[in-house]
């Protein structure tokens, strides 16, 4: 997880950390809220694959009033949380989305 306020180096960081340019679009930062976006890729490192899930938080930190910017990236993290439980529980399970 990485998140933070705009223009501090979240992008640039995943770049580079990963060696890779990954698309983004730029983001409008007028919404009123905090709105996730998620984006999958498969990477391959000499011969391991990743999958690797970036979620861009826009509009986190942009408010005048953050109270509560955090509530939306910790209900996708839950919600993760709870789906992998959930297929991890079956008999026959199918892991290979997490």
């Amino acid at each position: 997880v990485c998140s933070g306020e705009t223009g501090i180096g979240k992008s640039t960081l995943m770049d580079t950390l990963f060696n890779t340019k990954f698309e983004s679009e730029p983001a409008t930062h007028n919404e009123p809220g905090v709105r996730l976006k998620a984006r999958s890729y498969e990477l391959q490192e000499s011969n391991v694959r990743l999958k690797l899930t970036i979620v861009d938080t826009v509009g986190f930190g942009d408010q005048i009033n953050k109270d509560d910017s955090y509530k939306p990236i910790v209900e996708y993290i839950d919600a993760q949380f709870e789906a992998y439980l959930q297929e991890e529980l079956k008999i026959k399970r199918s892991l290979f989305n997490y």
